[in-house]
Order: structure tokens, then sequence, then C-alpha cells
């Protein structure tokens, strides 16, 4: 009978989210951005015995695992990585101010003055940003503010000011959003690949504790055969006794019992031992981590009996090459790979940008009217920083340049050199996917084998332990009657001691056998109703024309299929 548990587990909420503002709903376990310990052991009012079934083990796990932890950790890194990179379309405000002042003698009539003095400020403010296309934009204003003492002047002091429009977009090189958006692209394969590695990690720490538990109750069910083994060991050495009061048996035949009862404490101290290390290490699978947890004693409710399992070879096969989140991450490396390939090869080709500017401007200030002929001041009309603004805003005196640059590199050795290792990785990672399915094939055949074979181990150690038993009721009958030794009765004990616990083990191992054939094939979260619930990658700012088809250009020949897996797209 399998298990259902429904285990809702947050991968990581958005990052605006505090810590403690949580929203729990029934059949659902969520956590925080950052995880923190949420759930408490429980501890029984009397005794600290912790009754466990296997759900109860998965429950506490999925909650408190401390390695479940840091693989939300490594998703939150993940959504910060796409931020990150989506960074460099971030608008940069700028803003300055600077002043210089001199003060020398002239050389020229034309200076105005025998002795030129000057005094200039200069303010100014900006905003760069770069688009998903590659145009860089660029809006600057400035003012600047100068003074001096030459009569040729006649805005004194005087202000200018502009208004510029700048753009440069590369028409090659460094044009479309396939190769600007590339860092965002990557970034979110990245998040998507910590995603399914922590959906491995659950199906592995999930996988472990189920081994855990079962190596727990085989562990037990050891004390209990080394126990019952010691009891029957300790009835012969009374019966030995026995005859050997009323005189049917000589001192000599109590040396055997004695020392196999001395041998099997030995046996029965040692397997209390792996009972208490197999304990241990299944309450560090469940997150205890406080002392007090670590003196909770663990009583296990379920049993090792479990129906067979005949699973199908080709199916499995092809389930586990659909299912398992190691394939789904190799081919999101693919994607990775093959944009780096539309990168490196936009980086061979030449520079070709066409830059352009528009902009006004205007200008204010004192203004003094002097008579040519006597050089005295008829009027002074005052202005200022205002009326430069106002010209400016009035748009009375445009200017524009516009250009196209061309730069093409000679041997451009180190761009094509960059492409043939990205195509080079890019290969490499089409064979490391093909090892990876050879390998899955190879773990899902030998999981179907341990299955198959593990049944068959089930049925013989039975059949072996049944003939203990009778062979060992046998062998005590003989020897009430004196037709048998107290060596041979012991020996025909530890034959059935050990046949008990060759079907122990046989039983753990088809259990262990079963979820590891879940994990070969990538079932075990749907098999076992665990359901790990992701809100989604962040939203990207300024991530707008991706979808624009023209926008993606790579190079004059389009995207190139020569580098792509058969089944696989482009990461657009």
């Amino acid at each position: 009978m399998r298990r259902h548990i429904v285990g809702y587990i947050a991968l990581v909420l958005a990052i605006a989210i505090p810590c403690g503002a949580q929203q729990k709903t029934p059949g659902t376990l969520t956590t925080p951005v950052l995880p923190l310990k949420t759930v408490s052991i429980p501890i029984a009012s009397q005794g600290h015995m912790l009754t466990l079934s296997l759900e109860e083990a998965y429950e506490l796990a999925l909650k408190n695992n401390l390695d479940l932890q840091v693989g939300r950790y490594d998703v939150a890194k993940a959504n910060a990585g796409i931020l990150s990179k989506a960074g460099i379309f971030d608008p940069m405000l700028s803003a300055g101010v600077n002043g210089d002042w001199s003060r020398s003698p002239a050389a020229t009539q034309l200076a105005g003055a025998q002795i030129t003095e000057s005094r200039n400020t200069r303010f100014n403010l900006g905003l760069d940003t770069l688009l998903p296309s590659g145009t860089s934009l660029n809006v600057t204003t400035t003012a600047s503010r100068g003074e001096t003492n030459s009569q040729f002047f006649f805005l004194n002091p005087r202000w200018n000011t502009n208004l510029n429009i700048t753009l440069k977009q590369p028409l090659l090189n460094g044009f479309g959003t396939l190769v600007n958006r590339a860092g965002i692209v990557i970034a979110r394969n990245t998040r998507a690949q910590t995603s399914e590695a922590f959906v491995l990690k659950v199906m592995n720490t999930l996988s472990n504790v189920e081994n855990a538990y079962w190596d727990l109750v085989a562990a037990r069910k050891a004390v209990a055969v080394k126990e019952e083994s010691l009891k029957l060991a300790e009835r012969l050495l009374d019966e030995t006794r026995q005859r050997v009061k009323v005189g049917t048996s000589a001192p000599i035949d109590l040396v055997q019992p004695k020392a196999t009862v001395a041998a099997r404490q030995q046996a029965l101290i040692a397997a209390k031992n792996v009972a208490g290390n197999a304990e241990d290490a299944l309450k560090a699978l469940l997150g205890f981590d406080q002392p007090a947890e670590w003196n909770i004693h663990i009583k296990t409710v379920d049993t090792l009996k479990t129906p067979a399992v005949h699973p199908v070879l080709s199916a499995s096969i092809e389930k586990a090459l659909k299912h398992r989140p190691d394939v789904r991450q190799e081919l999101l490396a693919l994607n990775s790979m093959r944009l780096n390939v539309n990168v490196a090869r936009n980086q061979t080709l030449p520079r070709l940008d066409l830059q352009a500017s528009y902009g006004w401007n205007g200008l204010g200030g004192n203004l003094t009217l002097v008579d040519r002929a006597t050089g005295q001041v008829i009027q002074k009309i005052p202005g200022g920083l205002h009326d430069a603004y106002t010209e400016l805003l009035n748009r009375e005196y445009p200017n524009w340049t516009m250009g196209v640059t061309l730069g093409i590199p000679l041997g451009n050795h180190q761009a094509k050199a960059n492409l043939i290792e990205q195509r080079f990785q890019l290969r490499q990672e089409k064979v490391r996917l093909e090892a990876l399915r050879q390998t899955i094939i190879k773990q899902v055949r030998m999981a179907v084998r341990s299955l198959e074979d593990g049944a068959a181990n089930i049925d013989a150690a039975a059949a072996a332990r049944f003939a203990a038993e009778k062979n060992l009721e046998a062998e005590e009958t003989k020897f009430k009657n004196g037709l048998s030794t107290s060596f041979q009765v012991l020996q025909i004990q530890d034959d059935l001691a050990q046949a008990e616990l060759t079907e122990l083990q046989a039983r753990a191992a088809y259990r262990k056998a079963i979820v590891g054939y879940r994990v070969a094939t990538g079932t075990l979260l749907d098999d076992e109703h665990v359901k790990i619930v992701d809100p989604g990658q962040p939203k990207v700012p300024h991530d707008y024309w991706k979808h624009v088809k023209w926008l993606q250009f790579s190079d004059f020949k389009g995207t190139s299929h020569k580098d792509t897996a058969p089944g696989e797209e482009h990461a657009s």
C-alpha cells in the first residue's frame, strides 16, 4: 500500500515579500525567502517518544531538512542573478558642475582689455540608457555661465544653454535583442537549471529519508532477532543445567552454552549500536538540530512487507528520459550554449554604427549697448538664465549631426577563436547529454533488475527461514530425547537467526529498490504526491521587444542550425 502525501514546498517567494509574511492554507507547506526553522519537532508529553510513519517522515524532511534550505538559497540567488543581468538596461542619471578662472595679458587689441579676466561655471544633467536592440541613447542638457572684462562681449555675464539627444545604433556587431538580451536569457536558463537541481535535491532527500527509515526498521528487527536468539541460548543453558543437576549430562556440557550466551550478548550490543546509528541518521535527514530533539526516541509504525512491483523495462526507460530533472538541466544548458554561439558569431562581424544627434541652443545675459565711436555705454538691459532657457524651449536655434562609422578588425583572431571555443563547448554539451542518457538507461536497467532479483530473493529467503525454523524444532525435540547435543542445537539456532536476518535484509533491500527505481525514472515525487510550488521567475524590468523577430538579428546569414541538437529550439 503506497503512501499519499501532499507536500508543497515553495522554492522561493517573491523577493518583495518579507520573511515573516507567510500565508498558510490547509494542506500547504510554505517557506519564506530565507529558509528559517518554521516547524518544531513534535515531542510527546511523556517519554519523549515520536511515533513516526513514513508519510510523517517525508513531511518533517520537506519542512526541516537543512540541505533543502540550502537549495532554496540557490534559487533565491538565481533570481537575483536574473535581475542583475537585466541591470544593463537601467538608465543612468548623471549630474555635474565645474568652473574655471583665468587672468592673462593681452597680445592683441582684439582681446578687448589689456589684461583679460574670465570666469566660467558649467552645469550639466544627463540621462544614458541602453535599449534591448543595442541602441545607446543619451539626453544631455547643459547650462554655462561666462563672465569677462573684455569690452567686445555685449552679453556679460552670459548664459549658454543647450539640449542634445544623441543616438548610437550598431548595425552589425552588437545589433539585436538576441545579442543584448543574452545575459538575461542565460540567467533565466540558469535559474531554471537551479530549480531542476532543487527538484533533484528533493528527490534525493526523500529517497535518503525512505532508505534511512527502512534501515531503522531493519535495525530494530535485527535487534529483536538477536534478543530472541539470546533467549534461545539462555533457555538451552537452563535446560543443560537441569540435565547436569539430575546427572543426565556432564558439567563439561555447560561450557558451550555459556560461551554462546556471552557471544550472543555481544552480538545484541552490536545490533543495538547499529540501530542507534540508524536512528541518528534518520534524525539528521529530518532536520533535528537542537540537543533536546536528539534525545527523542523515534518509534516507526510502517512495516517492510510490500506487494511486488513489476515494471516494464522499455516503458521505464522512456519515462526516465522524459521525467528526470537532470535531463531537463542539460537541455537548458544546451539552450544557453546555443545562445553563446550566436553571440560569438555576431562578435565576428565588423563594426558599423549609425550616430545621430539633434539639439537646441539658447543664450541669455546682461546686454550692454556701447557707442562704437565714443565707447560710452548707451544702455544696459538685464537678462540671465531665464532668457537662455526661454530660447531653448522655443527651439529657435536647432543643430544636428549624423554619420556612420565602419570598423573592420584585421584578422579578428580573438572573436573567431571565441566562436570556435563556443562551438566546441556546445558540441561538448551535446556529448554530455548523450552520456547522461546512457547513464540513465543503465541506471533504469539496474533498478528494474534490482526489483526483479529482490522479489525472488525475498521468496528464497522466506523459504530458507521457514526451513530453518522446522529444522530447529526437530533438533530441539531430539535434544529433549537425548538424541542431540547442545552444540548441534546452538549451531541450528545460529542458522535460524542468520536466515531471519537474511530475510530481513532482503525485504529492506526490496523497499530500497522500489524507491531507487522511482528515483531512476524520475517519478518519485509524482508517486508520493509531492508537489514543488514555484512562484516563477522574477519579472524583469526593461525586458521589451524580445518577441520582435527582425530585432533578433544575429548575422547576415541568419541563425545557423548546424550547431543545434535535433528537436531543440534556440533560446529566445
